[in-house]
Order: C-alpha cells, then sequence, then structure tokens
C-alpha cells in the first residue's frame, strides 16, 4: 500500500474535468480522454500480442510497482528544471511550447497538450502536468517512442496496464462501481478493508465527484500514489 494517503490536488474549481455523467459526450476534454484510452488500449493489446500473453493486473501487483513508477518518472525532472521558472515554480506555456525536446514535433498539438495537461488553468506546467504532456505525446504518436529511455518506457508500460486493468469495459472512464467489483474481486464477502482502501482512493481520483475517472484524473493521482514529488508541494512545505 502507499506510504500514506495522498491528497491529490483538485484542478481549478471553475474548470471542466474529463469525465462526465453522460453516455453522450461532446466537451473537447471528453472527446480527447476517448482518443487517448482508445490508443492506450491498442498499445497495450500490442504489448500483449508481443510477449504472447495477457496480463490482467491486481491493486496488490500496482501497489508494488509504485516504487519504479516513482523512479522511472523521476528521471524527467532533470529535463524539466532546466526549463522551469523559479518564480513562477513551472514553466510557462511559451517556453515549453518552444522547447528543444519537441523540435520537429507539430506545434499546434504540442499546444493542445500543453493546454490539457494544465489542469489548475494558471497557464504554468508543473512537474506533474509536464509529465502529461510527455505522456500524451507517447501514447499518442508511436513514431516519438524511440527519443523515450527504456526505462521510462518500461513505466509507461507499468501506467498502461494499471489503466487497462480497471477499464476492463474499454469505455474510456473507470467506472465506481466497476473498480469495486475488480478490487474485491466480484466476491459479496470482499474484505472490508481492501473496500475501504478503494473508496479512498477511487474519491482521490474522481475529483468533480461524478462517480467516474478520466485517464488523466487516473494518471495525476497515479503519480501521487508513487511518491513522485511535485516542486510546487516542495517548496509550498
Amino acid at each position: 500500500k502507499p506510504r500514506t494517503t495522498p491528497q491529490v490536488t483538485p484542478p481549478h474549481p471553475g474548470r471542466r474535468i474529463m469525465g462526465c455523467g453522460s453516455s453522450f459526450r461532446t466537451d473537447p476534454s471528453d472527446l480527447f480522454n476517448r482518443n487517448l484510452t482508445l490508443k492506450i488500449e491498442e498499445y497495450v493489446k500490442d504489448l500483449d500480442e508481443k510477449k504472447k500473453s495477457k496480463r490482467r493486473g491486481s491493486i496488490q501487483a500496482m501497489c508494488m510497482m509504485f516504487p519504479r513508477v516513482r523512479k522511472g518518472f523521476e528521471k524527467l525532472r532533470q529535463g524539466y528544471l532546466k526549463l522551469e521558472d523559479a518564480k513562477q515554480k513551472g514553466i510557462e506555456f511559451e517556453v515549453l511550447h518552444g522547447a528543444k525536446i519537441f523540435d520537429g514535433f507539430e506545434k499546434d498539438k504540442l499546444l493542445e497538450y500543453i493546454n490539457e495537461s494544465d489542469v489548475d488553468s494558471n497557464k504554468v506546467i508543473d512537474f506533474r502536468e509536464y509529465i502529461l504532456t510527455l505522456s500524451f505525446i507517447f501514447f499518442l504518436h508511436p513514431n516519438m517512442r524511440e527519443s523515450y529511455d527504456p526505462p521510462l518506457i518500461a513505466t509507461y508500460n507499468i501506467v498502461a496496464r494499471s489503466w487497462c486493468s480497471f477499464d476492463i469495459e474499454k469505455k474510456g472512464w473507470i467506472q465506481k462501481k466497476k473498480a469495486m467489483q475488480i478490487i474485491n474481486g466480484n466476491s459479496k464477502n470482499g474484505a472490508m478493508k481492501e473496500t475501504i482502501f478503494t473508496e479512498e482512493r477511487f474519491n482521490e481520483m474522481d475529483w468533480d465527484r461524478n462517480g467516474e475517472v478520466s485517464f488523466k484524473e487516473f494518471f495525476l493521482a497515479y503519480l501521487e500514489w508513487s511518491g513522485v514529488e511535485f516542486r510546487n508541494d516542495i517548496d509550498d512545505d
């Protein structure tokens, strides 16, 4: 289990997060999330075909991977700090948009991903949002994956498998009821301790309290559970 009960920082209250109660989704962020999760499903399917196996992780297995996830994403911090404005406690949109690491990448797409990553709508990208931006590129643009280090690719493999373990109906959102069933093994006699753990973790992900979680909500919560430190949090302590 995680060392502590993490507090996932919610986004700006005025901004709508990916995921809504209706099955009819027209919000741009919802459509972005659906396209993203379809690509993640394809990615995991390709992994399974290459290894000639199909893995379905458990909550225990996912928790055991937290140290590896933290170590993998921490490798991105050095690149982030080279671009960060210490006073702003993040990277300004213009700086990230013009960064050399994105040379050759479609600028309009990059700006779309930066905007989608800016969960607090402050036009400044902190470390978690930086990781999120790179995640969008990794999953949505297979041709860019060669530029990612093997340990980082392995980290994305863990995250993608973890997501698909919960989104078993391939809807692009994790439903609370379904998540509870998965973690309790679909047993009516599921351990109470495990159930409490599930509810706490699900509520940490479900920022808009609509009973379902988008990939972005899942991913940012996953980072905190893994112990990835956000520079803003460090500075504010």
